[in-house]
């Protein structure tokens, strides 16, 4: 079940920009999701892809959730993505 904090990350005029950004990285695929899991690093951007979504970058910002996945990218972060 949705949270109201859920919510509030998705709602704001930042998410927009953010699914927009994750869409010209990763094309059609690209998206962005919340998770509770980790407080400091809610934020995810990556792919979905046959129901599964794929984690390319984590941040407490949209903006740090993409230089996340810029770092794993080139292989300057200790957090890899699984695929």
């Amino acid at each position: 079940m949705w949270r109201q904090h859920h919510l509030d990350h998705l709602e704001e005029p930042a998410s927009e920009a953010a699914i927009a950004e994750a869409r010209r990285r990763w094309g059609s695929h690209g998206a962005v999701s919340v998770d509770d899991q980790y407080p400091r690093a809610r934020l995810l951007v990556g792919e979905l892809r046959g129901g599964r979504f794929w984690v390319r970058g984590r941040g407490s910002t949209w903006q740090a959730a993409f230089a996340d996945a810029d770092a794993r990218s080139i292989r300057a972060s200790r957090r890899k993505s699984a695929h």
